[in-house]
């Protein structure tokens, strides 16, 4: 009884196993039996950033709000947008948190702010270090937004709010009238109005 009991449980892990690989084998054909349109996208790619395109294409064609994941949105940047973001700024990602959108690249060196807390460690940085920045999407005005700014990471040394603007104005930043110092102005997508960041996710609207 005991050996049946054992065989019993072994096949039911067998099952299980099964399912999981089935699902894992099927999933994006499943994924759009379900009626989730798009197939699932789990790597920055010129194929992940066509798909991020055709849904910007039922915004502007249909007018719908569509979102985009983290790495549809870093695939737009990369393959279809570089023209519209700092050309300083080198392979470029992004990553949503709830409403909170996290900027992250490679930037020259020589592009940091002089700070004490970097002394004589400044000497040896590589030509380009890595630039972290935290904050949040803002309506500025139809067809561009403002990232503002909340925490900024260079070469993995936080970088006092105080020397935001400084920082932004290094990375291509000029003043506007209405735009807080430490506010970033982006222009969005053709045929884009709005852009937030919810529940981890880019939503776009006409």
């Amino acid at each position: 009884m005991a050996r049946r009991r054992s065989g019993g449980v072994v096949a039911g892990f067998v099952f299980v196993l099964l399912l999981a690989g089935g699902w894992w084998l099927f999933r994006e054909p499943l994924a759009r039996l379900m009626g989730r349109g798009e197939p699932v996208v789990t790597r920055v790619s010129p194929e992940a950033a066509a798909q991020a395109e055709a849904k910007l294409a039922r915004l502007t064609g249909s007018g719908e709000t569509v979102r985009l994941n983290e790495v549809e949105f870093t695939s737009l940047l990369r393959y279809r947008l570089r023209d519209r973001i700092p050309g300083d700024l080198v392979a470029p990602a992004v990553a949503f948190r709830g409403d909170t959108l996290r900027l992250m690249a490679r930037v020259p060196s020589d592009r940091i702010p002089s700070l004490p807390e970097l002394g004589a460690a400044r000497a040896f940085l590589p030509d380009t270090a890595d630039v972290d920045i935290i904050g949040h999407l803002r309506p500025l005005q139809p067809g561009r937004a403002a990232y503002e700014v909340r925490r900024i990471t260079f070469a993995g040394i936080p970088i006092p709010d105080r020397l935001y603007p400084q920082a932004l104005h290094s990375m291509g930043r000029r003043d506007e009238a209405g735009l807080a110092p430490t506010a970033y102005p982006l222009p969005l997508p053709d045929g884009v109005g709005g852009a937030t960041v919810e529940g981890g996710e880019l939503v776009l609207t006409p």
